[in-house]
């Protein structure tokens, strides 16, 4: 698959009433590669589909679509290399199209920039509107191009409950469990966690601090921290979504296995 080469730090929040660190690490993607295997897999796509109208090509790819995504984006990033620079807007692939953002297409920016106004958490992007004018900025100025907007229009809020796994190091889930204790000093009611009550600790901080994202669209609350044994601990949360702050906790617990029900 394709590789990602990332620009990793670590970022200390210190606790103003404990004075106790917890560290965070963060990742930036940076660019991408191809491996032999997918190099050789677009040629042979292009050599089969180099007779295709545009028609056919795309009944082609409505035909594969629901099972091989991948595919599909390997077809768009030949046709761009063949100076079809517009297919890249419609390429999902990420790296693919950083990589493609760094070369000048415009319209690989310009699907930057909605991935990040509306999220792709599975694939490390989290709603963020200031990288958004960013890459909105780097388009310039093309046909279908829409106004630039910021408002946050979430709608009405229909919270479910969501239970997050977290396994593996012990001292990590120290480090998570603090996190969260101290949000819920600032932010939550502590004093409910004796009567059952809920800690109402706003998901959205937990978000920005993890991931950066500070968004209305990540609404919700942590109402619950479970330490079943010391490499286990159960995170409950009522939100609207569920997958934004799975994938935050993946990114930023590398090792960490964190499954959701």
């Amino acid at each position: 698959m394709l590789d990602r080469h990332c620009h990793l730090w670590t970022e200390v929040f210190k606790d103003e009433d404990t004075g106790e660190e917890v560290s965070l690490e963060r990742r930036d993607i940076l660019d991408t590669d191809l491996s032999d295997e997918e190099r050789q897999l677009i040629k042979d796509i292009a050599a089969e589909i180099s007779n295709l109208t545009d028609d056919e090509l795309f009944r082609f790819m409505e035909v594969i679509m629901p099972f091989d995504r991948k595919t599909i984006d390997l077809i768009y990033i030949e046709r761009v290399r063949r100076g079809d620079e517009e297919c890249a807007w419609s390429i999902e692939d990420v790296p693919a199209l950083f990589d493609l953002c760094d070369k000048g297409n415009r319209w690989a920016a310009y699907a930057l920039y909605q991935k990040y106004s509306w999220g792709d958490e599975e694939q490390g992007i989290f709603i963020n509107m200031q990288k958004a004018k960013k890459y909105y900025d780097m388009a310039g100025d093309f046909p279908y191009k829409d106004e630039w907007d910021d408002v946050e229009e979430p709608g009405e809020p229909y919270p479910s409950t969501y239970e997050y796994v977290l396994t593996g190091d012990a001292a990590t889930l120290d480090g998570v469990e603090t996190l969260i204790r101290d949000l819920c000093k600032r932010f939550g009611i502590p004093e409910n966690e004796e009567d059952g009550l809920g800690l109402f600790v706003p998901q959205r901080m937990l978000m920005k601090l993890l991931v950066g994202s500070d968004t209305e669209y990540y609404r919700g609350n942590v109402m619950y921290l479970e330490r079943e044994t010391p490499d286990r601990l159960i995170i409950t949360t009522e939100a609207d979504k569920g997958e934004p702050l799975l994938y935050a906790l993946r990114q930023c617990f590398g090792n960490l296995n964190v499954e959701m029900k």
